[in-house]
């Protein structure tokens, strides 16, 4: 088993963010001698099947997510919203990955919901969303568009634990705090 699991990637179908085929991450991750490798597209799960099949195929354990966009208010809500840390938008970015059926189920329904009816630029979600629908489902905090390390990289710790808090009382026991290193200086700070 290795020593290292890769939980927060994307691929073609994060359009814009994204380079590498699922072939070409699975045949890495192999490469590498990894076991298993997690795909969390943005906001959406058009790649689930050709990464599922092709990290089986690899021998690869699949982990299935996204990196979803949580909006600051209500998900139905269309109007741009100017937060403390700069998001014009009114979302931040967060994490979740499958741990069981029910997470799966609740994922697809997380997914469904900000296509259907929290769409704004971007397929959103909202807390109240989340707590409604995050039993088997793990959280990380995401990269730098993520709400707890938003406030961090601009030295808002107070906030930032706020927001860590809240996350971890939707998501008992199952939400992390993500670390990056892109040698950034706001991933630094």
């Amino acid at each position: 088993m290795a020593d290292f699991v890769h939980l927060h990637n994307h691929t073609d179908y994060s359009l814009l963010d994204a380079a590498q085929t699922v072939d070409v991450m699975c045949n890495r991750a192999y490469d590498l001698g990894m076991d298993s490798i997690a795909l969390t597209e943005h906001g959406n799960l058009f790649s689930m099947i050709p990464f599922y099949k092709t990290a089986r195929a690899k021998g690869l354990k699949p982990i299935l997510g996204c990196e979803i966009y949580v909006a600051v208010g209500n998900h139905k809500d269309r109007k741009q919203i100017s937060t403390p840390t700069g998001k014009k938008w009114g979302y931040h970015h967060l994490v979740l990955l499958v741990q069981n059926h029910t997470g799966y189920k609740n994922l697809m329904k997380l997914i469904s919901i900000g296509y259907l009816e929290g769409f704004y630029y971007r397929p959103r979600v909202d807390k109240s969303l989340l707590k409604t629908f995050n039993e088997g489902l793990i959280c990380t905090s995401a990269c730098l568009a993520g709400e707890v390390t938003q406030y961090a990289s601009q030295g808002d710790y107070e906030n930032a634990k706020k927001a860590a808090l809240e996350y971890a009382e939707i998501f008992p026991d199952r939400y992390y705090l993500e670390l990056q290193n892109h040698e950034l200086p706001e991933e630094i700070a």
